[in-house]
């Protein structure tokens, strides 16, 4: 799923371990999503943004599969993986019980946050891209951080929105955190009563809305950190846009999936 990281200047990563893991949950999210639970091993941890890889030997021998991680690292006891229907080895993840044994491995990754930093943080997601940025979110508001930001989340239908009720609770817990939601495919039932934006996260909507949210917050002379996880596309978009607005491109990361 995660093809290809742009990322530079990030501290230390916590070492990977492969384990057997026990799928103790499945959590229906959407109607392709699915959220899958387990164990965490003592004393491992990840840093938000990073992922696993997932193993069944028995089945595919050695191909495997990356899966962002979206809960947080503050979590003493899962972690869960949110994956969308696509493709043979989500089809075998679909046949799954609770209980049956998988193979994971990590974590990897240099496409996540500085945790040690107070920078503002820009995220942008599309569909499941929204798993590693939840991450994030969900550390930044459980560790009560300081941290502004504002998240630009597209999806095509208000039922395929993941973690819908979860974003708006957090939101509420959280005075820093913003999100603005787009959806692509609105039906005439919803164009008069759906609150948020409408189309593709395009160049004007990233401006717009980066430079509002800038201003609302007095983070004019601040310095952002931007993380974009979906498309191609929307992020070439998104390194397009901020380098005009004059963001140094070590504050622009980004995760491709196709």
């Amino acid at each position: 799923m995660t093809i290809n990281t742009e990322v530079q200047g990030r501290p230390s990563r916590p070492k990977s371990q492969k384990w057997e893991a026990e799928l103790v949950e499945i959590i229906d999210e959407t109607p392709d999503i699915k959220t899958f639970r387990f164990h965490k091993p003592e004393n491992w941890t990840f840093i938000p943004g990073q992922y696993v890889m997932v193993y069944f030997p028995e089945v595919f021998g050695k191909k495997n599969r990356a899966y962002s991680i979206a809960s947080s690292p503050t979590d003493p006891d899962y972690i869960d993986l949110s994956i969308k229907l696509y493709g043979v080895f989500t089809h075998h993840i679909w046949n799954l019980r609770e209980g049956s044994g998988w193979q994971l491995k990590g974590p990897y990754g240099r496409f996540h946050i500085d945790n040690e930093s107070d920078d503002p943080l820009l995220l942008l997601g599309a569909g499941v891209g929204i798993t590693p940025l939840m991450s994030m979110i969900r550390w930044a508001t459980l560790t009560k951080s300081d941290r502004k930001i504002l998240l630009l989340y597209s999806n095509k239908r208000p039922k395929d929105i993941l973690y819908k009720t979860e974003l708006i609770m957090l939101e509420r817990m959280n005075p820093n955190l913003r999100i603005i939601y787009t959806l692509t495919r609105l039906g005439d039932k919803l164009k008069y009563t759906w609150p948020g934006l409408t189309g593709r996260i395009d160049a004007d909507m990233i401006k717009n809305e980066v430079l509002r949210w800038q201003e609302e917050n007095g983070l004019e002379k601040a310095t952002p950190t931007s993380y974009g996880c979906g498309p191609i596309p929307m992020l070439e978009t998104m390194e397009k846009v901020l380098l005009e607005l004059n963001w140094s491109k070590e504050k622009i990361h980004y995760e491709k999936f196709w």
